[in-house]
């Protein structure tokens, strides 16, 4: 067992970084809980955790060895002889355990990825060898995997945190991987809301794949009630969650209390067998039973530090072992998926036939560390969308749909993917909001587009093979707007907006569609996705949930703190183009009073608005910044021009009207200039006053420059960018 001072980090995918106090070490006690003895000293660092080799002989720890140092994953013998550093490398490296075929899997956060929400890297699932060498990454996750176990079966059980167009809070829920990185899948809670996160997870020896775990809150340390879950009994239901610790309240699997629920002291469970368990509550070991009878406390806190992750030193059964696919992580080699009948699980909503492709996308990690400050849209840092998607979309291409549901095609690897069914005119009928991934040359197949990603409905008795799996797998079509890149407003749909809209639709309409760039977007993508929302009000969530993400234009899914329970919002043609007033006019070619078409848009066209509003409405193609200091690391604003405006319209007694976004090509047109000048309080643009409010715009050009790279013109005059 592990002593040290408790973790005290804000989130509990943080432990890594925060709340971190030196000393301690690595302890062998006896089985009377009287003698330890201490096998590795911490007192200049902390050790976060460990784990006893199946045969009971040595023991894996992750060792920060001085504060100012990272995480590293050591081994030592049980008698304390043997002291090695097993991965040693410029990141952090932790949560380790043994895998059955003599390998090790562990946490790393060496391939730069960061908390979207917060400034936390983010860990991910990796195995190696035994001794640190073949270091393969396992997971795709673009945010953080958390304290990986093997189950009997040999899978690794890890939990891992995601938003797929969905609030940051939940979900931290239970994942299930072979050692070799393929057939992810999803093992509990993809889609329970209270408790926010299942963690420190284990299978229960004998226990008939009943899993103990940790339940608790996203904000906060590492620390609540213990609790069983039982997946055969259902994926996300609370019946099939057993609170052991009920003075902790744990909250409910629709309820989003978030930070609510009331934190319990319990931490780093170890089921010993069908009956007891070793757990730790304010660093006091105890032994327990499963139905509250028992309880013996093994070990007090010594010298004010506690004791976690306990395990008796002794042999324990092998799971089962793979045998592992030889296969590089960083293979080009695609994977390939088949789908048996993608109208499975999506009810009457869909009808057969419907679904006529499939959409491929990538949801794009953040490669930098920006400031918690800077946020906007809710926690947005950089800003990606106006309170949508908090991930840039990449969308790499389409599969055809055969005529009896079924499709196969090939997909990349090694990346977060999800999957969006298609009707005929390029809707996405359905939300996958989670993600899958795939190694290199891996084949995967799937009943359909179902619900639930966790339990899909048992598949269909086949007589007959699938028109699509009697075929080779097919390449992706390839976007006419090209795959190599996030997915761009300013870049993919402003031309076609500007082709077709712009001559109605300028600054003297009802609604200005220009391309015009913004504080922080463009016009156009002001008027059609943030009017009419919260997020006109720049997020303020304080007047209520209801108007979030039902904007006019677009119904796209809101993902500030406050919107958890859309989560459950899962029915087919809920959220995006099927419920978007903008994706009918674009369909229909939005008709006049007499039903004449006014657009004629092409297939292509159609499907850039179509896809822009289904990936939940991202402006920007990257979460890459040239310019962190600014609010949402985007945001330009005129030097004192909000000072100006408050003088002149004090001083000479007349309003000037704002709106919720600052145009800042074109100036002229915001409401501030172009009212007073109509209304006769300008009496020319010669006015001194007008003169002096354009002035402030004078160096925003150059400011506009650094917005380049992600915004608009370099990508418009080359190609290529964002």
């Amino acid at each position: 067992m592990i002593q040290r001072q408790p973790l005290n980090p804000t989130h509990v995918y943080t432990y890594h970084v925060e709340g971190l106090t030196k000393g301690g070490g690595l302890f062998v006690m006896d089985a009377a809980g009287g003698n330890l003895q201490r096998i590795v000293d911490a007192s200049d660092g902390v050790i976060l955790d460990c784990q006893v080799s199946y045969d009971g002989t040595c023991i894996l720890f992750s060792w920060k060895r001085g504060m100012e140092e990272p995480f590293g994953i050591w081994s030592v013998n049980a008698d304390g002889s043997g002291l090695t550093q097993v991965i040693d490398h410029p990141s952090n490296n932790m949560n380790a355990c043994w895998l059955p075929d003599g390998g090790i899997a562990f946490l790393s956060d060496r391939k730069p990825a960061f908390a979207y929400c917060w400034t936390s890297t983010s860990p991910v699932l990796y195995r190696a060898d035994a001794n640190g060498d073949n270091v393969i990454r396992l997971s795709a996750n673009y945010l953080t995997d958390f304290t990986p176990s093997v189950m009997q079966d040999g899978r690794i059980l890890f939990s891992r945190w995601e938003y797929v167009d969905r609030p940051a809070i939940p979900i931290q829920s239970l994942w299930a991987v072979n050692p070799d990185g393929t057939m992810l899948s999803g093992v509990f809670g993809n889609r329970v809301l209270g408790p926010a996160t299942f963690m420190e997870a284990r299978e229960i020896p004998g226990g008939a794949g009943k899993i103990l775990c940790v339940m608790t809150s996203h904000n906060g340390p590492c620390r609540g009630a213990i609790g069983i879950v039982d997946p055969a009994i259902d994926g996300n239901a609370q019946e099939a969650i057993r609170n052991l610790t009920p003075e902790i309240d744990i909250g409910n699997v629709t309820d989003p209390r978030r930070g609510n629920v009331m934190r319990g002291p319990y931490e780093s469970p170890v089921p010993l067998d069908e009956c007891h368990f070793l757990v730790s509550r304010k660093g006091t070991i105890l032994l327990r039973d499963y139905d509250g009878t028992v309880e013996t406390s093994l070990r007090e806190p010594l010298d004010g530090m506690g004791f976690y992750s306990a395990q008796p030193l002794r042999p324990r059964p092998l799971p089962r072992s793979y045998l592992l696919r030889k296969t590089v992580a960083d293979s080009q080699a695609p994977a390939e998926v088949l789908m048996h009948d993608v109208t499975i699980g999506l009810g009457d909503a869909v009808k057969k036939g419907e679904i006529k492709c499939i959409a491929v996308v990538q949801e794009m990690e953040k490669d930098i560390r920006s400031e918690t400050a800077q946020r906007q849209f809710g926690f947005q840092f950089p800003v990606v969308s106006c309170g949508a998607t908090y991930a840039p979309k990449r969308v790499w291409g389409f599969a055809d749909v055969e005529d009896d549901g079924s499709a196969h095609f090939e997909v990349p690897a090694n990346l977060p993917l999800y999957f969006l069914p298609l009707d005929a005119e390029g809707r996405a009928v359905q939300r996958m909001r989670t993600f899958t991934h795939f190694m290199p040359g891996e084949r995967q197949s799937c009943t359909g587009c179902h619900a639930d990603r966790n339990y899909a409905p048992a598949p269909t008795y086949y007589t007959t093979v699938s028109i699509a799996a009697s075929r080779p797998a097919q390449k992706l079509a390839e976007p006419d707007w090209g795959s190599g890149h996030g997915f761009s407003f300013a870049r993919v749909v402003q031309p076609v907006i500007d082709r077709h809209c712009v001559s109605c639709h300028d600054h003297k309409s009802g609604l200005d569609l220009s391309g015009d760039r913004t504080d922080y977007f463009n016009v156009a993508y002001e008027n059609l996705a943030r009017r009419g929302t919260e997020a006109e009000h720049g997020g303020d969530a304080r007047g209520g949930m209801e108007g979030f993400g039902r904007n006019p234009h677009t119904s796209w899914i809101p993902t500030y703190n406050g919107c958890e329970s859309n989560i459950l919002d899962i029915a087919p043609k809920t959220w995006g183009s099927p419920a978007s007033q903008l994706a009918d006019l674009v369909i229909n070619g939005h008709p006049d009073e007499k039903g004449r078409k006014r657009s004629n848009l092409s297939d292509d066209e159609r499907l850039r608005i179509l896809m822009w509003i289904d990936l939940n409405v991202p402006y920007y193609g990257t979460s890459q910044s040239r310019q962190p200091d600014l609010r949402g690391c985007r945001q330009i604003l005129p030097e004192n021009l909000e000072a100006v405006l408050d003088e002149i319209s004090i001083r000479r007694g007349f309003e000037l009207p704002r709106t919720f976004f600052i145009r800042l090509e074109n100036p002229q047109h915001n409401p501030f200039l172009a009212v007073p000048l109509a209304r006769g309080d300008f009496a020319s643009v010669d006015d001194p006053d007008y003169q002096r409010i354009l002035a402030c715009f004078k160096e925003v050009p150059a400011a506009l420059e650094k917005r380049i790279d992600v915004d608009y013109r370099r990508v418009i005059g080359t190609g290529c960018g964002p």
